[in-house]
């Protein structure tokens, strides 16, 4: 039920927000938050990273939304709205006042994404290449210039007594006209010596502040044969 009410509130959101706010290009990714002569209809807001709040007042007085990071501040007239910048697009307990006396706060959550690791053979010749590769997927949703595109890094150790170092970090991009922020490819190509155990890790985030979780793949062990 919840679930149903986020996705109703942002399909209103899409429809009043590009009223509201024609030149933001992202009327989708706005969640409201009602303005009432006793507070914010929701006290603490809930809601993954890409989208943000919009607050719309529906009292017949104005109300002032003050951030305490003191990167926003503004008033709302009656029947009006408001926004802050990007910064709530991004991981963090953001709390605010409204008013100078009731306390809110807007909770922003990491987004979940994935990464997979495969090969053609578990098993190469020795001296021989082995292209590693994979799909780095994660949601369209996100705050701008924050898409999927970005590097992996790519581990491996011997045995499981030994800890996992890093071999490479290599770019995952798309390829062709994939869509950007979806699924990208990513690829490495490697000489194994010995049995080897290989994983990826995705942990990179935009320049802006945490959007994503980081995701692991599932091991990828290579055996080594001699040549005959």
């Amino acid at each position: 039920m919840r679930k149903k009410r986020l996705i109703a509130q942002v399909a209103l959101a899409a429809v009043v927000a590009a009223l509201a706010f024609p030149a933001s290009g992202s009327a989708l990714n706005a969640v409201f938050v009602t303005l009432t002569a006793g507070g914010p209809s929701q006290a603490v807001l809930t809601l993954p990273a890409g989208l943000y709040p919009v607050w719309e007042n529906q009292d017949t007085v104005s109300h002032t939304v003050t951030f305490a990071n003191g990167l926003c501040s503004f008033q709302v007239a009656p029947g009006g709205f408001g926004q802050c910048g990007g910064f709530s697009s991004y991981v963090g307990d953001y709390s605010y006042t409204v008013d100078g006396a009731v306390q809110a706060s807007v909770v922003v959550t990491a987004l979940s994404r994935s990464v997979t690791l495969a090969a053609r053979s578990h098993i190469v010749l020795r001296h021989s290449l082995l292209r590693l590769h994979g799909i780095l997927e994660a949601p369209v949703l996100g705050p701008p210039n924050s898409g999927a595109s970005g590097p992996v890094i790519v581990l491996a150790r011997h045995d499981r007594y030994h800890p996992f170092h890093r071999v490479a970090t290599v770019m995952a991009q798309a390829r062709g006209r994939a869509a950007p922020g979806a699924s990208v490819l990513w690829q490495l190509r490697v000489r194994p010596r010995a049995r080897t155990i290989y994983i990826v890790e995705a942990n990179f985030q935009p320049t802006g502040g945490q959007v994503w979780r980081r995701a692991w793949s599932r091991p990828f062990r290579v055996a080594v044969r001699a040549r005959s």
